[in-house]
Parts: C-alpha cells; structure tokens; sequence
C-alpha cells in the first residue's frame, strides 16, 4: 500500500506523515510498504455468504496480500539488515482484484451463487451511521473505495516474490483456505 499525502484513505495520509518524520531524523530506517491486507477482502465477502450479495460502493483493482507473506518478508528484511533505506517498494500479491473479480472467485471457489451490487457512498454512509458507526469511522472505511477507485491499491510489484523466495499466495489460495467456504 502506497505512502501519499494525498491519498484518499486516511491511513496512507498517516503513512506519508510517519515517513517523513521518520526521514526527518537523520537516522537509518526502513518502512514497509505492504500490499493491501487479504484479510480485508475475506472480511468484505463475509456478508455475501449469508445474504448472497456484496453490496459495497464502487472500487478498483487492489493488490490483496496475504498475511503469511507479509510476515516472511518482514522476517527477511530484518534478517538482512541495511537492505532497504527509507521506504520498500510496494509488497504485493501478483495480481489486483476488484470487488466484482473478488465476487466472481468466491462464487467458483464455493460453488454459491454471489452477487455484487454497488451501492453510492452516501448510501453507504447512511448505512454505517445508521447502524451506529462513528463518522470518522465511516469516512475512513469509504476512504478505502475511493482510494481504489483511484487506482492507489493497485500497485502489483515482484519485490514481496523476491523477498520470499515463492510465488505470493494468490486470493484464489486464500479462499479455498478460509473457513466459511470449507463449510
């Protein structure tokens, strides 16, 4: 996940600010750049198991990254100290999925039919609120669609394979582990 200032999600913007604090110290330092969290897409699909839908707003091509990989390219940066000065490049899966892919993957991985309905983001936002989510909570999350809508997720670099000696495990091999769709 990019660093920006200008970013529309949030916690790029912190990203960007922490960056350059960090780069204002005059001392060394490495700042991960990972790829969005797959854990993030399983948690958007999880409604569409039980009502058969994913109804979000519109969004764009994010490179969803496991976990797991993360963690072993963290654990290999650290063991080769100095390697990165200042900020990585993008740690990514090797593809960038929409809402609409990550649906139709779901619906082959589990046999079920699922849908995908795009909502408006004031929809979305009467919603979240409605349901009693705090509005900088809600503002946040929708910083994360229009963020995507933008392009800022979908960033697919061969660092994180590099990294980990393998090729990234791909959304399709995270779905085929993942619990509710085992069932």
């Amino acid at each position: 996940m990019g660093a920006s200032s200008g970013s529309r999600f949030q916690a790029c913007r912190d990203h960007a600010a922490t960056e350059e604090a960090l780069a204002a110290c005059g001392v060394p330092f490495t700042s991960l750049r990972n790829g969005f969290y797959a854990d993030s897409a399983l948690r958007f699909l999880q409604p569409a198991l039980e009502y058969g839908d994913l109804a979000l707003p519109a969004d764009g091509p994010v490179s969803w990254t496991a976990h797991d990989d993360l963690a072993d390219a963290a654990a290999a940066i650290l063991a080769g100290e100095g390697r990165f000065d200042g900020p990585t490049p993008p740690l990514t899966a090797q593809e960038a999925l929409t809402l609409d892919a990550l649906v139709r993957l779901a619906s082959e991985v589990s046999g079920r039919a699922l849908t995908r309905t795009t909502v408006s983001d004031d929809r979305m936002r009467e919603q979240l609120t409605g349901r009693g989510m705090p509005a900088e909570q809600t503002e946040g999350l929708l910083g994360i669609f229009a963020a995507a809508r933008e392009g800022e997720f979908a960033a697919v670099d061969p660092t994180l394979a590099a990294l980990i000696g393998r090729t990234p495990l791909t959304l399709e091999d995270q779905l085929r582990e993942w619990p509710p769709l085992k069932q």
